[in-house]
């Protein structure tokens, strides 16, 4: 067997998606190896040469390559709990077997190779067969699935994983692929200001998130989700998302032309300014879980169809009556319905309500999407339509001036400028979207195509559409046979969250066993691998509960400084063991704590199902 046949042979069993789009290139031919080169060491390994821009990149040392990446894996602390390493360039592979030989097995580990004809030429050549295989590895190939770097990244750094990363390079890569290393760390440092503005968010909301979760419970009965909606819209049918910015007074009467020959979708924010104005709108969309509920105030939009999370203010989805449609879902709500079949799509909400309707758009399968109203800038000190000035604390020292539609500099502030970055990158990564921002106002999206909202209107609104229309054609999504099934398994929370205390205290007693073992200094070695098991059965019970799903979004801010204070492993195994059981017990007693504050909450909720 050939390195290309065996290598692609672990591929198949562990990497299908990968493995079906490389099949592809190799099927059509459409590589190359003309800029790599391969050169004997004294040491009877290979080192890998790269040609680019009339320049030579010698990958590895012509002496000992294996010793050379000893040396550059030894400069890394691979201790810690959990690391996350996120590494540019794969090479021949030497680098990051010598990695992976002194990481634990909880570690998770982001390979990112920019050079798709480097990782063609390795698959051909060299047996890779063991990084192929390691579960660990999450692989990226530029050109192959580069887009899922960012998704990845965002959706697993948190504010503990950042204290546990490690962001290396394959020696030369940074200078071989400047452009294409600056483009990884823009990625890894956008994924971190994300996980430290969710983490903030989380501070102060998570009780609030939590407890709108149980009470939102009853509206899934009758309600859709959004992968019921793809492909259901005509591809020439228009979206014209509506954010409140202060732009939207320019053009706001206009949307009438619109109406039902194109799906306008509101932000909440939005929504009372289009009633002023008398526009009919088809749908409207909320995700957040303290916004002022006055936005949804108006019993003129109680029965609109509402975009929304799980998560977003109860008091908003109390007073609505319509049919509610879920564009993501809570960790437990993503495995309630998937036990039913029911798969949401990837989401990156990009964390505003504007960049959350822009995500669902593109679920949907919307090619063109008109924005209005989405000046993530000031207007004078402005923030908001109606010439509403909404700031934050710290929103003076913290503005920067961008590039304005009409190429002059506008103030923008950090949050809009998370949310102009997320806009601009999501753009790049569906290239098939035909983006058109028609706010008349507000800072530049690069990759949009900058037009008045009348002239987008006459090009692109021509086509008769009723949204009410598809939804009155559509059942809910679960059957009244399904319902049963799902009502049973949320009625079985209660009985979880009374388990999970329970297992919590067992956990607490255990674990204060374990530490008096540990530090006797008398062996106990029968003990102690009794005990183990023990919390490692109470672990694993913890974990496979549906009520878990909730409660561990209630506790991770209270306990995340504490995990993060004891996750530094040492070489004193006794040490460790301590460090575990402490992590341990902070998580247990949480646990306690979250059950006495929510059972009530979900006690009622349960009882209006």
């Amino acid at each position: 067997m050939d390195y290309l046949e065996q290598n692609m042979s672990v591929m198949k069993k562990v990497r299908p998606g990968l493995y079906k789009k490389l099949e592809e290139i190799f099927d059509n031919n459409i590589y190359s190896y003309d800029n790599i080169e391969e050169t004997d060491t004294r040491d009877g390994n290979k080192a890998l040469i790269i040609k680019k821009d009339k320049n030579k990149y010698r990958l590895n040392s012509l002496y000992k390559p294996l010793k050379e990446a000893e040396k550059w894996a030894d400069q890394y602390e691979f201790h810690n709990i959990g690391i996350s390493v996120i590494m540019f360039g794969m090479g021949n592979g030497l680098f990051v077997n010598e990695m992976l030989k002194r990481l634990q097995m909880d570690a998770k580990v982001y390979l990112y190779e920019p050079d798709i004809s480097v990782f063609l030429y390795v698959l051909n050549h060299i047996d890779i067969s063991d990084i192929l295989k390691d579960n660990r590895i999450y692989l990226v190939i530029n050109n192959i699935n580069e887009k899922e770097l960012d998704i990845i990244l965002k959706n697993d750094t948190d504010w503990i994983a950042m204290h546990t990363q490690i962001i290396c390079n394959h020696p030369v890569y940074d200078k071989a692929y400047f452009d294409e290393f600056e483009g990884f760390y823009r990625i890894i440092y956008s994924a971190n200001k994300m996980a430290k503005v969710n983490m903030d968010t989380e501070k102060y909301l998570s009780g609030t998130l939590v407890d709108n979760v149980i009470k939102n419970l009853k509206y899934i009965k009758e309600s859709n989700y959004i992968s019921e909606f793809t492909a259901k819209i005509p591809t020439e049918i228009p979206v014209i998302i509506v954010s409140a910015g202060p732009s939207l007074d320019k053009n706001i009467d206009e949307l009438k032309r619109a109406e039902g020959k194109a799906f306008i979708l509101a932000t909440d924010t939005s929504v009372k300014y289009l009633l002023a104005h008398d526009i009919k709108f088809d749908a409207m969309m909320t995700i957040d879980a303290k916004k002022g509920a006055w936005h949804l105030k108006d019993e003129r939009c109680h029965n609109i169809p509402l975009f929304c999370v799980l998560e977003a203010k109860n008091i908003m989805m109390e007073r609505h009556k319509g049919r509610k449609i879920w564009i993501r879902g809570s960790v437990y709500m993503y495995e309630l319905y998937s036990k039913f079949n029911r798969v949401f799509p990837g989401y990156s909400s990009g964390g505003s309500v504007a960049t959350s309707a822009f995500a669902a758009c593109v679920s949907m399968n919307f090619k063109n999407i008109i924005l209005i109203g989405q000046d993530l800038a000031y207007d004078g000190e402005s923030t908001h339509a109606g010439g509403l000035v909404r700031n934050k604390p710290g929103d003076e020292t913290e503005r920067e001036l961008v590039e304005s539609i009409d190429g002059q500099k506008i103030w923008s502030r950090y949050d809009w400028l998370i949310y102009l970055e997320w806009f601009e990158r999501t753009i790049r990564e569906n290239k098939s979207l035909n983006v058109i921002d028609a706010t008349e106002g507000g800072a530049l999206i690069h990759g949009t195509k900058v037009m008045k909202l009348s002239e987008a209107i006459d090009e692109y609104c021509k086509e008769d559409f009723s949204f009410s229309r598809l939804l009155e054609e559509m059942p809910y999504t679960f059957s009244d046979d399904e319902y049963i099934e799902v009502k049973s398994k949320m009625l079985h929370l209660s009985k979880e969250f009374t388990s999970i205390k329970q297992k919590s205290k067992e956990g607490i007693e255990v674990a204060e066993k374990l530490l008096k073992i540990v530090n006797n200094e008398k062996n106990n070695a029968v003990g102690e691998a009794k005990n183990l098991k023990k919390i490692d059965k109470i672990n694993k019970f913890l974990a496979r509960q549906d009520a878990y799903n909730i409660l561990d979004v209630y506790i991770m801010t209270s306990v995340a400084k504490d995990i993060q204070t004891v996750n530094n492993l040492s070489e004193d195994e006794d040490e460790n063991m301590k460090k575990t059981l402490e992590i341990s017990t902070v998580i247990y007693k949480a646990l306690i704590k979250a059950v006495d504050k929510l059972a009530p909450v979900l006690e009622e909720s349960l009882g209006q199902l």
